[in-house]
């Protein structure tokens, strides 16, 4: 009974315990647990032995509590960061019992802080009186760490080494420790050498490991280790973290690399996320160079493709970089970021204006200003930048219209604001609104007064310029000279040097001369040709002890150049050379305008050079790339203009509406007309400026020259543009060139219908377009609007009208046009005359050529290069050669000037036409011993006549002397066309002067790397070799064989003695093959 009651009992305890099974097994377990792992804590709480006087009694020690209460005295002494207290603590136990774990690295940190020396012996004998606790990699660990982070690495080293002589066990953890104190520290040898033992030891690291090295590398700017860590990190199969490729991208920016890294990082496919996108972006957003704008692209196309998504950061970064750029991605980037939600606030949009202005990009600046009066509306931060954005464009105009849109929005400028206004309104001529806003400060500041200044310079006012100083007196500012320079500057534009004077002297007293007062003087006096004033400027600058500096001398320069005294120019250069003053862009940019229109090849060749010798980039300056294109253009420099263009594709520069019109005229003269569009397209749709009359006039004549008329007319209609004289003349050439005249007129006419005002110079280039083809009805007709619309014709107009006459042979009335010019005392030149003449060899008219020379003799008329050549040329037609030298003779002395290489040209050609062959080739040496430089037309032309007079030595002179082959110089620039050397050739083979002549000058001109192609030799060696028999040997050979082939046969009759000419021969027609080889794979 009793049995079976406990059996229930038990039953129902089983029952009603089942549910908790489970936690009653992990209570137990968890218990025994416990007991085991604190087992050596009940043993230490043991009795110890206690000697006393009856014995040794054991007492019940309480090291639980001891052990409690020093840890709590340690864990005190660490809160308060007291060293010296953490240490005294530390030592009063430390022998007794292990340093708690949690409290190792305080102890280490006091010891390396307070007593680094001690740290060593007294940690090492520690660890060896609790080497049961303590002699573990744990311990290791955390006092290696400890030490390696405050950068102790000798010390780190020296524990390391004592760890190793006690035998302690080492783990990956501790190699770690190590590598990334090294790396802190920046001793990639000692990671390279504690990694070596890593990998004796079998042990492997962990990404932690990695991450502590790439740390420390990062720490240094170690990129190129940083970066080989990365690589071996993927190597290892592990993943790279997202901070280190941040973090080594930061790096590599700051030091340089940031192309490089990013392709290897690339190439090695390691992954970027969203903030190593950013830093990147970042990094190209805040240097301007185009190659980081290069950079920025790839990387947004590859994180695009890798479906990375921008933040905030990487938008900012991406619209700054193609706004600095003119990239018309920028446009896409910004309709994308305002559609993904992203904030843009005023701050981005004020530092996107500055970028544009920085890179003249004027699309995109509206396109910020649409955005924002679409939101929040404009303020004056946003104004302030629109306004940068127009003036460094060179619109000051549209700058100084947003004040009335800032005072329509309700806006107040700021006192910046109002100097920036005066300033532009100065710039472009609104002289009486700078005078309005002076007046709305209360205060002007000293900038501002200046910007008052200038506006007087520009009406060249100089009391009001004069009355803007004692403006400044009455409100208690003292002018500096800076000021009173500025007045100085507006008495010289005013051609007032005596109140100049006075004011300088004003300055002397209050001691404000300095050099920039001397060169506004010398300025003045260089502008009003007072050279002897100019020197006594000169003087007194050396007795204030200064010394001329770049602008003095430019001055002096600008003065020699604009008279046309070039010498005088060139000895200023040298005398800056002496002074060893640098030439500037303004030093460059003055010779070249002086060479503009110089027709002296020497004197132009060394401006050219000058250029070179002064190491000064054209594209670092608007104004001197300006000048050099038009220079180059001028001059027929066709290699230097596309080598300076090449640069100007390379640079940084930004250019401005006018140097696009330069630039769009130079690729013209290259006939580059897709450059021309490109830059069109650039300066319009992607940069949106406004192309000026200039710049349309420009593109309008590029398209002219290069036979687009119609794309011409085309681009002028679709721009629904308002004609202009400009734009008229040069569409109405351009289809007169076209032999176009019905529709030049009918054009004419359309504009003039339109309203479109012309002047004398635009009606005379529409006459000169008519003129040039005869149409003097259509002459007479525009002659007559002329006269209606209040132009008088010129001289010009008159020579034009002489020309079209002399065109259509009309010679009678041409002259009757000239002797009312006469009779009107209209003032003509040397052209109209010059136009008759040509029209007489033209037509030949021998009886008005005496008539002609004869009233210009009477109305002194100084003949020119271009007369002389027309004489010379028209003699030669009439066969009258011996008056071409006699106007040789003369012609020079009267007009004082040097026969031109076109006019030698001309007497070359004259003396062929006739048959004169020694006179040519004597013409030929007298014009290159007076200096001038035969063409290839020239050239071509007398070798061409002597063959043709069969004259063959001196046709071979001629080649050698063209191309230098005799120990002579060269013709500079010059060559004979391939077909007329041909010609030579095979003339020589004919007359059996092959050998003689034509095989030697072959020898020559190959060993003087002078171009000879295939066809030229074969016009020697015509006929290939073929086997003959004897019999044919002894035949006499057929007109029609060739010079090769007999000159082989004679070889094969006298072959027991073989002949300087057969060998000869061989080596030609093994050159021969050679050539024809080359050209076939050409």
């Amino acid at each position: 009974m009793a049995m079976s009651m406990i059996a229930e009992l038990f039953d129902a305890a089983v029952e009603s315990l089942g549910p908790l099974w489970v936690e009653l097994s992990f209570l137990l377990f968890f218990s025994l647990g416990f007991i085991f792992l604190r087992k050596d804590t009940f043993r230490r709480q043991g009795a110890k032995k206690v000697s006393t006087a009856q014995g040794v009694k054991v007492r019940a020690a309480m090291p639980v509590r001891a052990d409690s209460k020093w840890k709590k005295s340690l864990d005190a002494a660490a809160s308060t960061c007291n060293n010296s207290d953490v240490l005294s603590t530390w030592r009063a136990e430390q022998k007794s019992m292990p340093t708690p774990k949690d409290l190792m690295k305080p102890v280490i940190q006091a010891f390396l802080d307070a007593e680094p020396d001690a740290l060593l012996p007294e940690i090492m004998d520690h660890i060896r009186q609790h080497k049961e606790t303590l002699s573990n990699v744990w311990t290791a660990t955390s006092i290696l760490d400890t030490v390696a982070r405050a950068g102790k690495v000798k010390l780190m080293e020296k524990l390391w080494s004592s760890f190793s002589e006690e035998s302690m066990s080492k783990n990956a953890s501790m190699f770690e420790v190590v590598l990334g104190g090294f790396a802190s520290a920046g001793q990639p040898e000692k990671v390279k050498e504690y990694k070596a033992m890593l990998r004796q030891a079998n042990l492997k690291l962990s990404p932690r490991g990695y991450s502590l090295i790439i740390k420390g590398y990062l720490k240094n700017s170690l990129v190129d280790e940083v970066l080989a860590n990365i690589l071996e990190m993927c190597k290892d199969g592990q993943q790279v973290p997202g901070f280190a490729v941040a973090q080594f991208l930061r790096v590599s920016i700051d030091t340089g690399k940031t192309s490089a890294v990013y392709q290897v990082l690339k190439d090695n496919q390691i992954p970027m996320q969203s903030d190593a996108i950013s830093v990147i972006l970042e990094g190209c957003s805040r240097q301007k160079d185009p190659k980081m704008a290069k950079l920025a692209k790839q990387v947004e196309m590859d994180a695009r493709a890798a479906k990375v998504e921008f933040s905030l950061q990487a938008y900012d970064s991406l619209l700054k970089t193609y706004a600095q750029d003119c990239d018309q991605r920028v446009f896409d980037i910004f309709r994308e970021m305002q559609q993904n939600g992203h904030s843009i606030s005023e701050g981005l949009c004020v530092g996107l204006l500055a970028r544009c202005a920085d890179a003249k990009f004027l699309s995109f600046a509206e396109e910020i200003i649409r955005f924002v009066q679409a939101g929040s509306g404009m303020s004056i931060a946003l104004y302030s930048a629109l306004m940068k954005v127009y003036a460094y464009s060179g619109m000051y105009d549209k700058a100084c219209n947003l004040y009335a849109k800032i005072k329509e929005d309700g806006l107040e400028p700021d006192a910046m604001m109002y100097g920036c206004l005066m300033k532009f309104s100065v710039e472009c001529g609104r002289t009486k609104l700078s005078q309005e806003l002076s007046e709305k400060v209360s205060v002007l500041d000293i900038q501002n007064y200046m910007s008052l200044i200038r506006a007087a310079g520009r009406d060249r006012d100089v009391d009001g310029a004069f009355a803007v100083i004692k403006r400044l007196k009455d409100n208690g500012v003292t002018p500096d000279a800076i000021a009173f320079n500025c007045v100085v500057d507006v008495c010289v534009k005013a051609g007032d040097m005596a109140r100049a004077r006075v004011l300088v002297q004003e300055m002397k007293e209050h001691g404000l001369l300095d050099i920039i007062t001397y060169n506004t003087l010398l300025k003045g006096y260089v502008a009003s040709r007072n050279l002897p004033a100019a020197k006594s400027v000169l003087e007194e600058m050396s007795k204030a002890g200064l010394e001329p500096n770049d602008v003095s001398y430019n001055c002096l320069l600008n003065s020699a150049a604009s008279s046309g005294n070039l010498n005088e120019a060139w000895q200023i250069v040298e005398q800056m050379e002496k002074s060893k003053v640098r030439p500037d862009h303004y030093t460059v940019s003055i010779m070249f305008k002086a060479i503009k229109h110089e027709k002296n090849p020497r004197n132009v060749q060394k401006a050219l050079d000058f250029l070179e010798k002064s190491g000064i980039n054209p594209t670092s300056d608007e104004i001197l790339l300006n000048t050099v294109l038009e220079t180059y253009i001028r001059h027929k420099e066709t290699r230097r203009l596309e080598t300076i263009l090449a640069e100007f594709e390379k640079s940084e520069m930004r250019p401005s509406v006018p140097i696009y019109g330069s630039i769009i005229k130079a690729y013209a003269n290259l006939k580059r007309v897709d450059k021309c569009w490109h830059y069109w397209d650039e300066m319009q749709n992607q940069r949106g400026l406004e192309p000026n009359d200039i710049a349309w006039g420009c593109m309008l004549d590029a398209l002219v020259v290069n036979n687009r008329v119609d794309d011409a007319i085309a681009l002028f209609t679709d721009a629904k543009l308002k004609p202009n004289a400009v734009i008229c003349s040069i569409l109405v050439k351009g289809l007169a060139t076209m032999q176009q005249p019905e529709r030049a007129m009918a054009l004419w006419r359309d504009m003039v219908g339109q309203g479109m005002k012309m002047n004398t110079v635009a009606y005379n280039a529409i006459v000169d377009a008519q003129a040039r083809l005869g149409n003097m009805d259509e002459v007479s007709e525009i002659v007559q609007h002329m006269a209606k619309e209040g132009c008088p014709p010129d001289s010009i107009t008159h020579s034009t009208i002489v020309k079209g006459y002399a065109v259509k042979g009309q010679l009678d009335k041409a002259m009757e046009v000239l002797h009312g010019m006469q009779d009107g005392h209209v003032h003509h030149d040397a052209i109209v005359y010059n136009t008759i003449l040509d029209g007489c060899s033209k037509h030949k008219r021998a009886d008005l050529v005496d008539v002609i020379l004869k009233s210009m003799d009477d109305h002194k008329i100084v003949p020119t290069n271009f007369t002389l050549g027309i004489l010379v040329k028209l003699y030669g037609r009439f066969k009258q050669l011996d008056k071409a030298f006699a106007a040789m003779d003369t012609l020079p002395q009267k007009g004082r000037f040097t026969p031109n290489s076109q006019v030698w040209s001309c007497l070359i050609g004259a003396c062929i036409y006739n048959g004169y062959a020694d006179e040519a080739v004597q013409a030929f040496k007298d014009m290159r011993a007076a200096g001038q430089t035969a063409d290839t037309r020239a050239c071509t032309t007398l070798v061409t006549g002597l063959v043709r007079l069969k004259r063959w030595v001196p046709a071979v002179e001629i080649v050698d002397a063209v191309y230098g082959l005799r120990a002579q110089p060269r013709v500079h620039g010059a060559s004979i066309e391939q077909d007329t050397l041909e010609s030579l050739l095979a003339a020589l083979s004919q007359q059996n002067l092959l050998e003689e002549l034509g095989a030697p000058l072959l020898d020559r001109l190959r060993k003087a790397k002078v171009p000879v192609s295939g066809r030229l030799m074969a016009s020697a060696l015509s006929r290939e070799d073929k086997p003959r028999r004897p019999s044919e040997v002894r035949d006499k050979l057929s007109p029609e064989d060739t010079f090769l082939e007999r000159k082989k046969l004679q070889a094969a009759r006298s072959i027991e003695k073989p002949s300087k000419q057969r060998l000869q021969l061989e080596s030609y027609s093994a050159c021969l093959q050679e050539q024809l080889r080359a050209d076939h794979v050409q």
